[in-house]
């Protein structure tokens, strides 16, 4: 899309959503995009009340639609109840031409220097405390994988040369799912990782892009905060970050959590990992290698 079918995309969903109301249209920038139907603008204006900023969000592909639709349900019933800090809807409409969010900016994503020890923990904190809530109006379980793509995955690490190490797993798969559902049910996040947090000017942390917010068990959020990190070059302490979460959750830091959470970054690993690791760059496909074979040995035992 050039800057003019921007521009003119950008206006089309402010006017449908009373934007003139809130303010004159000043700028307008891609944050995110690319998919089909899919764009994220950071938009700024102008009004009586000074210069805003906002996060427009837009989906018009079907497929893209349901997610949106997802989050929308999520601003509109839960976000007020979560003990986490989420941007605020200013407003959503869903049209004939799609489905689209204006939220507040929130704020700017965490520099390097926040990733000390302390700020690790808070972030595993927030989490358990979210993963406190299950709501009942909220029904949706997270994706399993299906037949095709556990097929895919398997060929891919064959490909990779883990065929051997990998065998065992591939046939008991199910003790991993139970090992999962041995915690109780909670909302999850869905989409947990680095770049869907930002930090607000108080310094808290604020999570964004609630499209895959889901019920499940929990270590799975803890799962791909770690495994996208250390894909990234960071090194979550993931001991304390799992004791802080199981203290904030009211969980029992015992066998059963520390077994749940190998079993949620082995699936993750097994399942979800395979076609970006087999393009990745040495280093970073070698510390997913190290990552699984630690992992491994942890089930093992």
């Amino acid at each position: 899309m050039n800057a003019t079918d921007q521009w003119a995309d950008v206006a089309h969903w402010w006017l449908l959503l009373g934007g003139d109301r809130r303010g004159e249209l000043v700028d307008a920038r891609t944050l995110a995009g690319g998919a089909s139907g899919s764009a994220v603008y950071l938009i700024e204006t102008s009004g009586e009340a000074g210069p805003k900023e906002y996060v427009l969000k837009v989906a018009s592909h079907q497929t893209l639609r349901a997610r949106a639709n997802r989050e929308l349900s999520f601003y509109r019933d839960l976000a007020h109840h979560v003990p986490v800090v989420v941007p605020k809807l200013v407003a959503a409409i869903e049209h004939s031409d799609g489905t689209c969010l204006l939220l507040e900016s929130a704020g700017a994503a965490p520099t390097p220097e926040h990733w000390t020890s302390a700020r690790w923990a808070q972030l595993a904190t927030e989490l358990g405390r979210l993963h406190t809530q299950t709501p009942t109006q909220w029904t949706r379980p997270p994706r399993q994988p299906t037949a095709e793509e556990v097929e895919d995955a398997t060929r891919t690490w064959e490909s990779l040369g883990h065929t051997q190490l990998l065998a065992p797993l591939w046939e008991k798969l199910d003790t991993l799912y139970a090992a999962l559902s041995d915690l109780p049910t909670c909302l999850r996040h869905g989409d947990w990782h680095l770049g869907n947090l930002l930090t607000d000017p108080a310094d808290r942390f604020v999570w964004i892009d609630w499209q895959e917010v889901c019920l499940g068990h929990g270590p799975e959020d803890l799962a791909l905060l770690w495994q996208r990190a250390e894909f990234d070059g960071h090194t979550p302490p993931r001991d304390a970050m799992l004791a802080a979460y199981a203290e904030a959750r009211r969980l029992p830091a015992d066998k059963s959590l520390h077994r749940a959470t190998v079993a949620a970054e082995l699936l993750l690993l097994l399942i979800a990992w395979p076609p970006y690791l087999a393009h990745a760059p040495d280093p970073r496909r070698a510390r997913m290698f190290h990552r699984l074979e630690r992992l491994i040995d942890a089930w093992k035992h």
